[in-house]
């Protein structure tokens, strides 16, 4: 006997009922607008395409390398010399990394004069360190631009260490690789008596704190005489600085 009531629908070829809002061709789930829902129709594509803030910069950098390449000395540049050398900048200036300071090897001329004049006027021939810098600095200002400081010191007949000379010389601002000559002197005594005593115990007149050539206090009653000049080789690079407003240049 068949199950079939009069009046109702017939079943489904294969004797299966569809129940009423389950699945099938004809009931799909509806579209939702919530972005967190899987398939979410309404989802905001964008959040994957936003590009990133960029992050201004707070300070910018100067990175200079290079070396010290020698000195010629002339007439005071008899036997080895060697050179101590600082930077020095402003207050705003912070080292990132790298020596500020150093003391290169002790070094001669490559062809020693055998001239017995070269006992009193010196070997004019250069003296070579090639000795490396490398440091890197930033600042928010370019007030107190880095400045290298060189002291030069040598032998005296006697063999005791004594200064030669002095000098100090501004990094290039422009990014590039720069040569510069620096144009060394040194003090001297006020009378020809402290002169002498100074050149006989080996202790001639010297500035006792080398920074003092790197500004401008007290320099005015300082006398001095001149004593050759150092060749000094500098690599500049700067990085953020356009973001202040500074133009650099070229090299």
């Amino acid at each position: 006997m068949s199950a079939f009531q009069p009046g109702a629908a017939p079943p489904p070829p294969g004797g299966m009922m569809m129940q009423p809002g389950g699945p099938g061709p004809g009931n799909q789930p509806p579209a939702t607008n919530d972005p967190n829902a899987p398939g979410a129709v309404g989802q905001d594509a964008s959040k994957q395409q936003d590009p990133k803030p960029v992050e201004s910069s707070s300070s910018f950098q100067v990175m200079v390398t290079g070396e010290l390449e020698g000195a010629q000395l002339g007439s005071s540049g008899r036997g080895p010399l060697m050179c101590v050398f600082s930077f020095q900048c402003g207050n705003d200036w912070s080292v990132v990394q790298g020596h500020t300071q150093g003391i290169t090897q002790l070094a001669t001329s490559a062809h020693p004069t055998t001239k017995v004049s070269g006992l009193f006027h010196g070997d004019p021939r250069e003296v070579v360190w090639n000795f490396p810098l490398g440091v890197t600095y930033k600042t928010t200002n370019a007030f107190g631009w880095p400045r290298l400081i060189v002291s030069v010191y040598g032998t005296d007949l006697c063999n005791r260490r004594v200064i030669k000379g002095y000098g100090s010389i501004h990094v290039p601002c422009s990014p590039g690789r720069h040569e510069r000559i620096i144009r060394l002197f040194r003090p001297i005594s006020s009378s020809w008596l402290v002169r002498f005593l100074g050149w006989l115990l080996g202790s001639p007149a010297q500035f006792v704190d080398p920074r003092i050539i790197g500004g401008t206090d007290g320099r005015e009653v300082v006398r001095v005489q001149s004593g050759g000049k150092v060749k000094v080789v500098f690599n500049v690079l700067s990085k953020g600085h356009k973001d202040f407003n500074y133009d650099l240049g070229g090299a």
